[in-house]
């Protein structure tokens, strides 16, 4: 099993209380390590802005190059890409400030830490996925 981080800009997809109490999005948009990705691996949706913690989740398939799921959630839909199929566990409002990702020395060699712009998704260290969830 593999972790990892997958962003999440509110200005530009729409997380609502009806997508969340319906179980949130069923995929996520992904740029790299489509390969990488496993049924089971674990993720964390972190929040693009104000930084934090938003849904913590599992990989539900392989990555597939599709039709955008939900446009109408999209400021702009990407359109056709590739897609992995999530399924958000839980739903969480946890604030961790980037400054206090730079602080904390058990995120030392994290990639998201280090090319925050980077596409999704980021690889996370069992070491990094164990410190994210003592934040929550």
């Amino acid at each position: 099993m593999r972790y990892w981080l997958m962003t999440w800009n509110p200005r530009v997809y729409t997380i609502d209380e009806d997508l969340r109490s319906s179980g949130g999005p069923t995929a996520w948009l992904i740029r790299r390590f489509r390969h990488e990705l496993c049924e089971g691996d674990r993720f964390v949706l972190w929040r693009s802005g104000r930084g934090g913690i938003a849904a913590t989740g599992r990989i539900t398939g392989e990555a597939e190059f599709r039709d955008t799921p939900s446009p109408d959630r999209w400021e702009e839909a990407p359109g056709r890409a590739w897609f992995v199929p999530v399924a958000v566990d839980s739903w969480h409002d946890c604030v961790i400030p980037f400054k206090t990702l730079r602080a904390d020395k058990r995120f030392d060699g994290m990639a998201f830490r280090e090319m925050p712009g980077a596409p999704n998704p980021h690889p996370l260290t069992k070491t990094h996925w164990d410190a994210l969830m003592s934040y929550l």
